[in-house]
């Protein structure tokens, strides 16, 4: 074929598809709120086409070089409608999964698929099945009716098309749309355009841009909490799902939590942490305890919303507050939240504290945790000279135990202990007892502080009507099951981790049913004198519950994977559409287990429940 001809049958091959793929798309503008104003209408469908005309750019450029270079027709044509038609049936299994779940297509999902005996956990049905095939029979028509036209149409020259200047003019139109779209999400992300940023997640593969680090090197202010205000038009989360209602209580407890960065399972004895120890025994103990992820954006998030981590990309996105927080502040609690790390990153100000900015001090003056985290005592026994009668509510997040670990020399209990990790050298046969004793050495001093913390309550007599959590956000692992630190996997070194809940009038008791930051919220909730059921704010229930000890699996997420854990395995899936092959079953010491092995460890009925939490709280 000349290369004229080549051209011209190529722009029509593109065009044609991309209208097809913008028409099975359509389902997901169905998720879009009405609008208040021509901006908030116009940002989602400008997204939409930007996002399909991006992965056409991309895939494109392939097919470009397919019909430029291959010389057998038939070759093109087959190679070509293969691609395409797969993307369309991929795109359309996605559009039905997200009006299902509210979420995108991914390993788990995709693991149920291509499993034998999936539909013990989903249940298809004939007529579902015939429509399916009825679709994906149209998709692949599409393919041979374009190839049809361009074999007797373009061809034979009764449609004369400049592809060349249509391929140009077509490139920068996909192109405006792109750099619109890019730029719109950087200035919405920028100033906290929730009409803006609730999109991120509405369409598969979409790519947000952020331009926050640049910003702030031009002395721009990136944290803008304080002015911050939702936007009139409804988002895309529906969270809590109905009006959380209350008993009146005379009184109201006070709360104390107390998050140590890193603080994991086996750090609670009475060598490592003795404050701590001795104080639990005062205390529940709940000592099958999990945190809502491997790494700290996560792992408070689920502590505040009660919700899975892959909730956090959506929330983040709408500036939603939690549940919690903004009946605690609306029952005017006085409230004070300590952290020794910034709450701009993770992005606390704009999630679990978005209602309470100027109650925030996370800007505590010292080189390092060994000299912030030490202030936390002093500066909570000052403010609470200076809080009124009501009720108080407190969060202190320490930090030594975080890497790099740091602690004044004096608290050097563990040795041989290594003040400097060269992550170069590091691997599973070095020897790390001088980096696990640095670690040790941060969290014993980091014991110093709790221990302090509970003697003002108790000098101040506040322990008999005070409740007190003390907990990690997540933890650390060195190597005991083939991963360092945190945020690399869902072994028990990095999320389980160790939970105190001390009650007035409570006498002492140790759990061992399997229990989850998620249901903090919930528990907290109910002394409040909350009387909603949990499942309508929360996927935990109250650790007071008879229900906890029923309790079958735990949910736990990262950035981009999420874990279902028992007491004898654990199954890690992507949460994201790109990594679909991430899909792993872990016995009961992360050691890998064969896919297949799956549904002699978990329930279908429990993966299914999950597979719908995790699109409950969309609309």
């Amino acid at each position: 074929m000349k290369p004229k001809l080549r051209y011209s049958i190529f722009f029509f091959f593109i065009c044609v598809n991309i209208l097809i793929t913008l028409f099975i798309a359509s389902p997901y503008l169905e998720f879009v709120p009405t609008a208040e104003s021509f901006a908030e209408w116009a940002f989602p469908r400008i997204a939409f086409i930007s996002n399909f005309g991006l992965i056409y750019l991309l895939v494109g450029v392939i097919l470009f070089l397919l019909f430029k270079y291959v010389s057998s027709k038939s070759i093109i044509f087959i190679t070509s409608g293969v691609i395409i038609a797969f993307f369309n049936t991929m795109l359309f299994i996605d559009t039905i999964i997200f009006k299902l779940y509210r979420f995108h297509i991914n390993s788990l999902v995709w693991n149920i698929l291509m499993t034998e005996g999936s539909s013990d956990s989903v249940i298809i049905g004939q007529s579902t099945l015939i429509n399916f095939t009825f679709y994906v029979l149209l998709i692949i028509l599409s393919q041979f009716g374009i190839y049809f036209f361009i074999d007797r149409i373009i061809i034979k020259n009764l449609l004369k098309i400049n592809g060349r200047a249509g391929l140009k003019y077509l490139s920068l139109i996909l192109l405006f749309f792109i750099f619109t779209d890019k730029l719109i999400y950087a200035y919405g992300d920028l100033i906290n355009k929730t009409y803006i940023t609730r999109y991120a997640k509405l369409y598969p593969l979409y790519q947000p841009l952020t331009i926050k680090r640049l910003a702030k090197k031009w002395g721009y202010n990136v944290n803008q909490e304080v002015n911050f205000k939702h936007s009139k038009s409804n988002g895309l989360i529906k969270y809590p799902l109905k009006e959380i209602e209350f008993l009146k209580k005379n009184t109201l407890p006070n709360i104390v939590i107390i998050a140590i960065d890193s603080w994991r399972y086996d750090m609670l004895n009475e060598n490592i942490s003795p404050e701590i120890h001795s104080f639990s025994k005062e205390s529940l103990i709940f000592d099958n305890h999990y945190s809502g992820g491997n790494a700290t954006r996560f792992g408070i998030f689920s502590m505040f919303y009660g919700l899975y981590g892959s909730y956090w990309h959506s929330i983040l996105s709408e500036r939603q507050e939690p549940v919690l927080m903004e009946k605690i502040r609306k029952m005017d609690y006085n409230i004070g939240i300590w952290s020794s790390t910034q709450l701009t990153w993770p992005e606390f100000r704009k999630t679990a504290f978005i209602g309470v900015p100027e109650k925030l001090v996370d800007r505590i003056q010292g080189s390092g945790a060994k000299e912030r985290d030490i202030q936390h005592p002093k500066l909570f026994d000052a403010w609470l000279d200076t809080i009124n009668n009501n009720p108080f509510f407190s969060f202190l997040f320490l930090d030594a135990p975080h890497e790099p670990y740091s602690y004044p020399e004096s608290f050097t209990k563990f040795k041989p202990s290594a003040n400097k990790i060269n992550y170069m050298d590091l691997n599973k046969k070095s020897d790390v007892e001088p980096f696990f004793n640095n670690y040790k050495n941060a969290v014993y001093f980091d014991d110093y502080v709790v221990g302090n913390l509970i003697k003002i309550l108790k000098n101040r007599n506040l322990l008999k009507n005070t409740v007190v959590i003390i907990t990690g956000d997540h933890g650390a692992e060195f190597y005991e099951r083939g991963f360092w630190g945190h945020n690399s996997a869902f072994s028990p070194e990095q999320i389980k981790v160790p939970f105190i809940f001390y009650l007035p009038d409570e006498k002492p008791k140790k759990y061992n049913s399997l229990t989850s930051h998620l249901d903090i919220a919930p528990t907290l909730l109910e002394l409040l004198g909350c009387v909603t059921p949990y499942e309508e704010y929360s996927f935990g229930e109250s650790l007071l519950s008879e229900n906890i000890k029923q309790r079958n699996y735990v949910v736990s997420s990262g950035w981009s994977e999420s874990a279902i854990i028992t007491n004898d395995a654990t199954l890690v899936f992507s949460t994201e559409t790109y990594n679909m092959n991430t899909f792993e079953i872990r016995d009961k010491e992360y050691g890998l287990l064969s896919n297949d092995k799956y549904k002699n460890y978990f329930k279908s009925a429990d993966i299914n429940q999950v597979m719908l939490n995790m699109g409950k709280f969309f609309k």
